[in-house]
Formats: C-alpha cells, structure tokens, sequence
C-alpha cells in the first residue's frame, strides 16, 4: 500500500509544479503584453517593468479582472525631443499602481492587446533636479531643494553683469497643474556687493518661472501633489475609469 500511495503524492506533486509553471509563463506572457501596451500609451523609450499581483495569475485571467498591476518606468525624460541625454545623471522614475485592470484572457494570452480599462490609477514619479534644469533650457542652471520647504526649490543661475560675474539665487514656488510642474519666483538675491540693474533682475525672475511637463505617465493621469526632496521632486498621480489605448 506504501508504494502506491508514494507514487501518487510523487504524480500529485508533479501536477501542482506543472500548473504553478504553466501560471507563471501565462502571468510572464501578460506582463510582457501589457508592457508594449503602456510604453506605447506613455512614448516611453525603455519598457516598462509591469508586475501582476495576485495569484493564482490565471483565475484572474479567466475573470478578465485584475486586483492591482505596479508598473515602473525609468528615465522618464529620455523620450523628451530635443532634450539631451545626460550620462551618468539621476534619472526621474515613476512607480504606478493600476487597480482594476479590465483584460480578457484571450487578449491577454494572444497578444492581441489594444486597449486597457482600468478603475482607478495612482502612483508617484520622482523627477529628479538634473532632468528639471534640462527642460528649463537655460545654461548653467542648477536646482536643489530647500530644508523644510516641500513646496519650494533654489534656482542658482550664472549671471555676468558689466564684466562681474556672480550667482544668481532665486527661490522658486513649485505646484502642480495637469500634467505639469510650475516653477514661480518668490525671491531674488545676489552675493554681498554686488548690485545690477532693476531690469536684470526683472530678467532673472522672469527665467526663473517656467513649466515643466511631466512625460513618460499614462494618458489622462493627472499631477496630484508634489514634494520637493533632496532626489528632486516628488509626485503624486491619480485618474479614474482610465482606457489605456496603445494608439
């Protein structure tokens, strides 16, 4: 009686390892699909990494229903024309929870893959200071935060006035609207001495107020709030009823 007993827990065993792998391969095979879905939706240059939580994969697969699928991209700003690469440099991220996510199997499974309905999406992006002084488009400009202002940034910018040569510090309101990070002037300073026109330093607030959009996020996603931090600023997105198209 042993031995048959023994053999049947071996095909019992073999059984389950075959269907854990066959879910595995299923959920590797949406995630992948769901990847081109959303690098396409979001122009991004690098695949996203998606990960769909839950298991097993394939019950919510036969349901068209999934709980939560994360999604985290990188170098944001690498797919920005006319924004140049900066090697070496911290690139923004984002980290976006989808949940809710409508997709039958048979979509999922065949690649045929076109649209996605989701219920509600939320998430954060960090858009790191190298890539904001990037989309400001004006040399020499360095941004950082400042300690104990999550709203406000330093803009230090190189200004050279009859032949004197000084840094430039302004500090900068952040907010957000739409998709978009907004930079305002509050104030402006120079070193100890030195002194310039009205009018330049009217300049200076002038190029220190600009917007910065945001790529790389799902269509139709919308800037909640932000933090400004020592990796840059920090942002955080939500949307409801969302159809991610990858047209």
């Amino acid at each position: 009686m042993r031995r048959p007993l023994r053999s049947l827990l071996i095909a019992a065993a073999v059984l389950v390892a075959i269907a854990v792998g066959v879910d595995r391969l299923a959920n590797h095979v949406a995630e992948g699909r769901i990847a081109a879905v959303l690098q396409s939706n979001a122009h991004l240059s690098h695949k996203p990494t998606v990960t769909v939580h839950g298991f097993p994969f394939l019950t919510q697969a036969f349901n068209g229903r999934y709980d939560r699928i994360e999604v985290k991209a990188r170098d944001l700003f690498d797919s920005v024309a006319g924004l140049p690469s900066s090697p070496g440099s911290a690139g923004s991220v984002s980290t976006v929870n989808f949940d809710g996510v409508h997709l039958p199997a048979a979509k999922a499974l065949s690649g045929k893959v076109s649209e996605i309905r989701v219920d509600h999406v939320s998430g954060s992006a960090v858009v790191s200071f190298a890539d904001v002084e990037k989309a400001a488009k004006l040399p020499g400009l360095k941004v950082s935060a400042i300690s104990g202002q999550p709203d406000e940034a330093r803009l230090t910018e190189a200004v050279t006035v009859a032949g004197v040569s000084a840094n430039a510090d302004v500090v900068a309101r952040v907010s957000v609207a739409g998709d978009t990070l907004k930079l305002e002037a509050v104030s402006v300073s120079l070193p100890a001495g030195v002194s310039v026109p009205a009018a330049v330093m009217a300049d200076i607030r002038s190029r220190a107020g600009f917007t910065v959009a945001v790529p790389g996020l799902p269509r139709g996603v919308r800037l909640t709030s932000l933090t400004v931090g020592a990796d840059g600023v920090t942002v955080t997105i939500s949307a409801d009823n969302l159809v991610l198209s990858s047209s």
